[in-house]
Formats: C-alpha cells, structure tokens, sequence
C-alpha cells in the first residue's frame, strides 16, 4: 500500500509543458476567461494535475490514468480503477493532492483552509458540531486551529465519497478521544496538521495512512517533508 500526499502554492513555477498533452482533460486545455477567480480556480487545476502526474510517478503507477479521469454522479473526479484512488482540495493560493494505491478498493480524502480573515467561529459550528465540540472548542486557546480541526476533519472524510458539505452536521467527532463516525466513509485514520501555511486534515481507508508520505513543491522539485506535529484519528471503529 502506498499513500502519497503533496503540496504547492499556484504562484510558484510548474513545468506543466512537460505533461504529454493526452493526459490533460478538457477543462484544463480550455482558456479561461479575464475574470481573475476563473484564472486563478484554472491556474489550481493545473497545479492539482501536474502535483497529481508527479505522485503517479513517484508511485510508479501508469501515468496515462490521468487521461481516464472521469466524474461521479456527485461530481468527484476518480480514476476507474477501484485500488488507486486520488483527492484534491484547494485553499487561497495552495494546493494539495493525495493518491493511495491499494491492493484492494481505495479511498482517500484531503482538505485544506487557508487562514483567512476574522470569522464569526461560535456562530458557524451551531450549524453543523455537536454540543459536546461546542463546549470543547469554547475552551480551546486557539480560536482559528480548533474551529478549522473539527471543518477540515469532516470535508476529509465526506470528500473520500464525494459527499457534499450538507452532511457536514451528520459526521459525529469526539475530539476527547480522537473519534470520528459516518455513515459516508468506510473505517479508516485520520490526522490534522496546523504546522502548514494552511490547515490539513488528510483520510484514507483501512489502516493506508500508516506509512504515508509528504511532498512540498520547492525549488523546481517535490521535496520530501516530515509532518512532525498532527492530530491522529480512528474513523468508524
């Protein structure tokens, strides 16, 4: 088994040229518009596609998989084959991917959220967190960290099934015991990481996240890096 999990800001230099042009997809040869978000969400794709063309190499898997990318009825991009899966998210000017290879089905999720401006974060988790996160983030000394562990969490593992942010109420996190359940995940592990310019909570089934392997984008290459500091989980056991 292997989990590879990598990352990238858009403003740094890609050599995407270097992708046979028979492995993009459609959205990524159309030319975007003026409008700076469309430049800016097409310039993330590019960077999630040519990140995701580095892990298949990395773990020498057939690269020509990123031509057979195809979207579920939910709208999640996969590769049709049940034992590689992939996961993108992006935040700000970051990106990052995650793609497990298995020797049974796989599934990963990855979210990221860069800090952002001043946010009511009381009012936000009435909407979706349990009294009992609540009152555990209440007494949390850092504000920003503890409301991002318990969002991040929950995209992680609903986006390992393509599951939207509307179930985000319905994944039940103990943040004592380092607990999560849903009904929309298989078992699995979890960890949160705030040592990033970004947060990053990254899911994958079984026990695939054991040995996982971290990638930032420096200086024209992936470059191995050491998570020294996450939140580990136990998901649906």
């Amino acid at each position: 088994m292997t989990t590879l999990i990598a990352w990238g800001n858009i403003r740094q230099d890609y050599p995407v040229e270097r992708i046979p042009s028979n492995l993009l997809t459609e959205s990524l040869l159309r030319t975007p518009n003026e409008n700076e978000r469309v430049q800016k969400r097409h310039r993330s794709r590019w960077v999630a596609h040519f990140l995701l063309w580095e892990l298949c190499k990395t773990a020498q898997i057939p690269t020509a998989l990123l031509a057979q990318i195809y979207r579920t009825a939910s709208g999640r991009p996969q590769f049709p084959v049940e034992h590689i899966d992939f996961n993108i998210s992006h935040s700000g000017d970051w990106v990052a991917v995650v793609l497990n290879v298995s020797r049974d089905k796989s599934a990963v999720g990855i979210d990221i959220e860069s800090p952002r401006k001043q946010r009511n974060f009381p009012a936000l988790l009435q909407y979706f967190a349990s009294t009992q996160e609540q009152d555990w983030f209440a007494r949390q000394a850092d504000s920003a960290t503890a409301f991002y562990r318990i969002w991040c969490l929950r995209e992680a593992v609903l986006k390992s099934q393509g599951v939207g942010i509307v179930k985000l109420s319905e994944v039940r996190h103990n943040p004592q015991l380092n607990l999560l359940a849903s009904a929309y995940c298989p078992q699995g592990g979890l960890w949160f990481t705030d040592e990033l310019p970004f947060y990053l909570a990254v899911f994958a089934a079984d026990k695939q996240l054991c040995d996982a392997r971290c990638f930032a984008w420096n200086d024209g290459r992936l470059q191995p890096y050491q998570i020294k500091s996450a939140v580990n989980y136990s998901v649906n056991f």
